[in-house]
């Protein structure tokens, strides 16, 4: 044997670290109902049981900025993917355009009749989409003035549930619906471009993309999740192991975890590639934690049995992959001036 092959013989086979999901701290002050994680570093939004609104720093624990406070509570909140502003969604179907900045409220829509469930931004950042509790999905084109929405896709007894955008396509979102599944959709004209069958026909409840815009994942109330291949609308595998239902779900910034949370009172996250179950978080909320990956990929946010806002610890970080540097064009040679004479 050579001296080479005798050092790499010796040498140890590097393993991949084991993902490690890690109980934080709880703040027992803080009683969130809905989060929307923004779209790099480690803030989200935390709207509260009192209708206030909070963004919120992952690493440091702390209030970053208070937005205005809504009447009554927010369920739903959204963060454009450019980072400039915000969407909450209340109970009096209040819905609220807000600076990520200064924390000023921009515009304001109330075109549904009962109470905000998700809003979802689209890739541009030029539509937002808002669930109603009404069994519509109104679409909002977001640089056009005035306070009505730009379409209404009605549910006609569909019961729309967690519509999401896709991250990568203008005008794609997907929606959950009780009964069937879900449909996928276009935002600008309303109509159906596809359908997502499963859960045993008993509805879902919520809907996340990965960042990549390739793979979704519903909450169902059959107390499954479902990985579904979106190119193809079909569904790819099945996470198994809660009680009962499953309320929310949520991909981690590099599409390699998936989180989802029950009514059985766990929040539990996965092998995005292999479904298998990589941690299991007890003593969550009651009626389904709301979940919410920092863009950092290094703290899963809960809420637990008490109500109170939960940081989870992942290690190692799960952050999205960079983006490739931009290409530079050829610089330009300068003309070959012709000596005269």
């Amino acid at each position: 044997m050579s001296i080479l092959a005798a050092a790499l013989a010796l040498t140890p086979t590097l393993q991949p670290q084991a993902i490690q999901v890690v109980v934080g701290r709880v703040i027992p002050n803080l009683r969130p109902i809905a989060f929307a994680p923004a779209p790099s570093g480690s803030k989200f939004i935390a709207c509260m049981e009192d209708g206030s609104v909070k963004i919120m720093d992952g690493k440091t624990r702390e209030t970053v900025k208070d937005l205005d406070k809504h009447p009554q509570p927010a369920y739903a909140a959204a963060w454009s993917s450019d980072g400039n502003i915000v969407a909450t969604g209340d109970e009096t179907a209040r819905i609220w355009i807000a600076s990520s900045r200064s924390g000023a409220k921009l515009k304001e829509y109330r075109t549904h009749t009962r109470g905000i469930q998700k809003l979802s931004f689209n890739p541009a950042a030029n539509m937002l989409i808002s669930t109603g509790k009404d069994d519509q999905i109104n679409v909002y084109e977001i640089n056009k003035p005035g306070p009505k929405e730009a379409r209404v896709i009605l549910g006609k007894g569909a019961n729309f549930y967690g519509a999401a955008f896709s991250p990568t396509l203008p005008s794609t979102f997907t929606t959950g619906m009780l009964g069937a599944g879900g449909r996928v959709y276009d935002a600008n004209t309303g109509s159906v471009r596809g359908f997502i069958t499963g859960h045993n026909n008993q509805g879902i409840f919520d809907v996340d993309y990965n960042l990549a815009g390739t793979r979704a994942v519903s909450a169902g109330r059959d107390g499954n999740a479902i990985v579904w291949d979106m190119k193809k609308d079909v569904a790819l595998g099945t996470l198994k192991g809660h009680t009962d239902w499953v309320v929310d779900v949520a991909y981690s910034p590099n599409g390699k975890l998936i989180a989802t949370s029950s009514t059985d009172q766990t929040v539990k996250v996965w092998n995005a590639a292999t479904w298998a179950k990589v941690a299991d978080i007890p003593a969550q909320s009651y009626v389904g934690s709301p979940l919410c990956f920092t863009a950092d990929g290094t703290t899963l946010i809960t809420v637990n049995d008490q109500g109170y806002l939960q940081f989870n610890s992942v290690t190692p970080a799960q952050p999205a992959a960079a983006a490739p540097p931009a290409k530079k064009a050829p610089a330009k040679k300068a003309p070959i001036k012709k000596r005269k004479g």
